[in-house]
């Protein structure tokens, strides 16, 4: 049980510096971002469209293989592999839920590795999310979106000239319904 209990702390120790680091390099990549629109803009238009999504995805990369190593330092460090090596073979695997096939992780070990497995799944969601909606904001606005709004609605069934939807109509612009402006500015 006390060996348990040193799992869950050394666990929720990574998750915590884990989600910082990851916090702070979401906000260096959205920066860094930022200052290549106002300073570095390109006259070719193409140019910049796959300069930047080149970019954001690098620096994605670089901050998941930052926090992958972490737990490989933890491991090998601590004696949970033999090598640095395997410990980055278990780190990657599990970070990335893709599991491990021909590495051994020593008893007291193993529930840090099962929650770097929920840890990797959350950090690569977060990231997924963060890139597909800064792209959207760089990439495109609401006039030149190629999709009409609403393309997706039903046809006029009550024959009233308007199309019927679930859905209400907005500009797209100003804060989703149930929100006030201040939520929507943290969720950007």
């Amino acid at each position: 049980m006390q060996n348990l209990v040193w799992e869950l702390v050394v666990s929720f120790g990574m998750v915590s510096a884990t989600v910082t680091v990851h916090l702070l390099g979401l906000m260096g990549i959205l920066r860094a971002t930022a200052y290549h629109i106002e300073h570095w803009r390109s006259p070719w238009l193409a140019l910049d469209r796959l300069l930047v999504p080149l970019a954001m995805a690098s620096g994605l990369f670089l901050l998941h293989g930052l926090e992958v190593w972490g737990y490989a330092l933890l491991f090998w460090l601590g004696g949970a592999t033999p090598t640095l090596e395997e410990s980055l073979f278990v780190s990657a695997g599990a970070y990335s839920t893709a599991g491990w096939m021909n590495a051994h992780v020593a008893d007291g070990w193993r529930v840090i590795a099962v929650l770097e497995s929920l840890n990797g799944m959350l950090l690569l969601g977060w990231s997924t999310a963060f890139l597909f909606q800064t792209l959207h904001r760089v990439l495109t606005t609401d006039e030149k979106h190629p999709l009409p709004e609403g393309g997706l609605v039903q046809d006029d069934a009550a024959g009233d000239g308007e199309r019927d939807s679930p859905r209400p109509r907005r500009s797209g612009k100003g804060a989703p319904d149930g929100t006030n402006s201040s939520e929507t500015e943290l969720m950007q």
